[in-house]
């Protein structure tokens, strides 16, 4: 048997070092054999790290309880409420809006769903205000996103700073313009990365939606073109959020949650049952570890979906 040539032996020993499988001489003309039964035997191996790696993920993966009523909301001035979102600062606060056909308002409920104040923003009245979230720097975002006729040739997201004394009063806002690459969708749902700011557009179809990704630097002038970033997410989406450490995110529909790790994980599904069904408006807490959902009527539950 002819020797190996040095660099063909380095290969192979560190193929096999890697593999941790006994390497043993070969002649020449059967080298490349056993080059190309490595190749695939590290390409199995690193399939079967990958399949320990997911099958570790979705052990890890939080087991969710069965969501719980909070308290009940009966001010009738929030009679049909479509976003909901945690506050930026260290409270048991939440905000929440109603859908289209109200002015340009939104209002601070306590942890015992008390109405604590309505902030008014200085705009004329929305075309279709759908979801709210928070953002980075004290800052809350509200999605005027909603287009069931998908004629809208650009929709808008809304940028105020969050009081940080809670009272009735008035607050000044910056709207930017958005428009998607693909032509014009429906949208309820709404999220902002809490640390970088990136807006985050999630739309509602009867088939499947997709999540689109605004500029990192919005024009408050011109419109501002975003792109896609995931597709065939699931029907009828009408909430999203990003948890405040930015470690993952939901989409909401009105029966479950899917939470996500990232954009390029698969989500855990979180189901819910009536009469928790049929919520608008979801947030993350602040804790990252449940969810608040509520919805539409008078009066109307605050549901508190809890992991573990």
């Amino acid at each position: 048997m002819t020797p190996f040539r040095s660099t063909t032996f380095r290969r192979l020993a560190a193929g096999a070092a890697a593999l941790a499988l006994p390497l043993t001489a070969v002649d020449s003309s059967s080298a490349q054999t056993h080059a190309a039964q490595t190749h695939a035997a590290q390409a199995l191996s690193a399939q079967a790290l990958s399949a320990q790696a997911h099958s570790a993920q979705v052990q890890a993966r939080a087991a969710w309880q069965p969501a719980t009523q909070q308290c009940t909301i009966n001010d009738p001035r929030l009679d049909e409420i479509s976003g909901m979102s945690r506050s930026t600062y260290s409270r048991p606060l939440r905000w929440v809006h109603n859908d289209s056909g109200d002015t340009a308002r939104f209002f601070a409920i306590s942890k015992g769903c008390r109405v604590r104040a309505q902030i008014k923003v200085a705009l004329p009245k929305p075309t279709d205000w759908e979801d709210m979230a928070a953002g980075p720097n004290h800052t809350l975002w509200f999605g005027d996103i909603g287009d069931n006729g998908e004629t809208r040739s650009s929709i808008s997201v809304v940028r105020v700073k969050e009081p940080r004394v809670i009272r009735n009063r008035t607050v000044k806002a910056t709207v930017f313009r958005l428009a998607y690459p693909d032509g014009a969708h429906n949208a309820e749902a709404l999220m902002v990365r809490p640390r970088s700011g990136r807006v985050y557009v999630a739309t509602k179809s009867k088939t499947s939606g997709a999540v689109y990704r605004a500029p990192k630097v919005l024009s408050p002038t011109g419109i501002n073109v975003m792109t896609k970033v995931l597709s065939g997410t699931p029907r009828g989406l009408s909430s999203a959020d990003w948890r405040r450490d930015g470690k993952g995110f939901f989409l909401g529909g009105y029966t479950s949650i899917w939470v996500f790790d990232s954009f390029s994980s698969a989500p855990q599904v979180v189901p819910f049952a009536a009469p928790v069904d049929f919520n608008e408006a979801a947030a993350w807490t602040r804790t990252g570890r449940a969810v608040s959902l509520t919805g539409e009527g008078t009066p109307k539950p605050v549901w508190l979906l809890r992991s573990n």
